[in-house]
Parts: C-alpha cells; sequence; structure tokens
C-alpha cells in the first residue's frame, strides 16, 4: 500500500518530462517532424517507458493538452463568465504560442480557410466602406474592425460545422434564422439588416 503513493508520483514525474521534451520540441519543429525517439532524449525516458504510458505520440500531445486545460484553462470556476474563459484562452495561447501556432494552423487550401477569407474579405469591405470614403479609417479602428470580421466568420464557420457535423439536425432556414436571431456580438444588427 505504501509503495502505490511512490508509484503514482514516479508516473506524474514521467509524465511531466514528456510533456515538456514534446512542448520544448515544438518550440522548434513541426509536430509532425517530432519522433518519439528525440521525445525521449530529451526527456531522458526510455522508449519502453514512453509505450508503458502512451500509444504513439498522438497520444502524448492529446495528454499534453489535456495537462495545459487543466492547469489553465480551469472553466469550472468561469463556467458563468464567457469573458473570463476567454481571457484565460488567450492567455494560456500567449504562454504556449508555438503549440497553439501549431494545432490552429489551417491548410490555406482547405475548404474551411476559403470560407473564412472570403467571408472576411466581404464583410471587412462592408464595415470598412463608408470609414474609407471619409478618410475616418485608422489604424485602430481598422484592427477593431478585423477582430469583429474574425468573431463573426469565425462564429460562422463554428455553426455551420456543427450544422454538418451533427446530420443537419434542423432546416436550413431555420437555422439562419435562429443564427441571425442571436445577438452575440455588439454590431451583430449590421449582418441581420444587411442579409434581409
Amino acid at each position: 500500500m505504501e509503495s502505490k503513493p511512490k508509484e503514482d508520483l514516479r508516473v506524474r514525474r514521467t509524465h511531466k518530462h514528456l510533456y515538456n521534451a514534446l512542448l520544448e520540441l515544438m518550440e522548434t519543429q513541426p509536430f509532425e517532424n517530432i519522433t518519439v525517439k528525440q521525445i525521449c532524449d530529451l526527456a531522458m525516458v526510455h522508449r519502453t517507458t514512453f509505450y508503458t504510458h502512451f500509444n504513439d505520440k498522438y497520444d502524448l500531445l492529446s495528454n499534453t493538452l489535456r495537462q495545459i486545460a487543466e492547469e489553465e484553462l480551469d472553466f469550472s470556476t468561469t463556467l458563468h463568465s464567457p469573458a473570463e474563459s476567454l481571457k484565460e484562452i488567450f492567455s494560456a495561447a500567449s504562454k504556449n504560442k508555438n503549440v497553439f501556432t501549431q494545432l490552429l494552423s489551417e491548410d490555406r487550401d482547405s475548404l474551411r480557410n476559403l470560407l473564412r477569407r472570403e467571408m472576411g474579405a466581404g464583410i471587412y469591405k462592408h464595415l470598412t466602406e463608408d470609414l474609407l470614403n471619409e478618410n475616418l479609417l485608422t489604424e485602430e479602428k481598422s484592427t477593431d474592425i478585423q477582430i469583429i470580421v474574425e468573431a463573426y466568420t469565425g462564429a460562422m464557420i463554428g455553426v455551420l460545422s456543427w450544422w454538418i457535423e451533427n446530420n443537419m439536425p434542423i432546416d436550413q432556414e431555420d437555422i439562419y434564422k435562429r443564427l441571425f436571431e442571436l445577438d452575440i456580438f455588439p454590431e451583430w444588427n449590421f449582418m441581420k439588416t444587411s442579409t434581409q
């Protein structure tokens, strides 16, 4: 019975070494290029030990991300505050910049990226047209508008993905109507008026 806590501590220490080794390697190279041997060498953990705890590097990555979430994204305490949750996400991304960059990057030619880019360009043009005509588009205002554009396109594509992945549980007209009835963002009204 007394050996179990010591063993648990040893397991946790091994996991921590492997997590840290993976994150350190991801600072300098793409995840796809990283090998289990590199991870084990850096963590000073035997390959046999690695495979005792993880199936492969993808399993390790999944557990590493879970660890980051548990340590830095404690949503249980911010469940009723989306603002606090958002703050924690940006804080975690700032601390783990290269990891987030790799995991959030999209293939330039993917449909998701194409939709986001084209939709975003259209919304940005719509929101800045009057400001451009009156020479009122400052760099700060342009940045604010770009943040709004990214929020819109992210939300739209997220809903589209959910709808498709769940076998389109509601009619396309219904989801379209419900989406635009939500006041998720401060300037959501521009979408309602411009699409009616």
